[in-house]
């Protein structure tokens, strides 16, 4: 349960990150900081997810 909870969340937690990043104008640096993170998020809760 726990292996599937954590990837997951994570993957949200990116999908948050994006949606602010391109939504909301906050300022350059923390657009992209938002974007990146959320785009990393995201990859390494796919992945994660796949390799259970």
């Amino acid at each position: 349960m726990k292996k599937i909870v954590f990837p997951i969340a994570m993957m949200i937690t990116g999908f948050i990150l994006n949606g602010i990043a391109w939504s909301e104008n906050i300022g350059a640096p923390v657009n992209t900081i938002c974007l990146c993170l959320g785009l990393g998020l995201l990859f390494f809760g796919f992945i994660f997810l796949l390799s259970d």
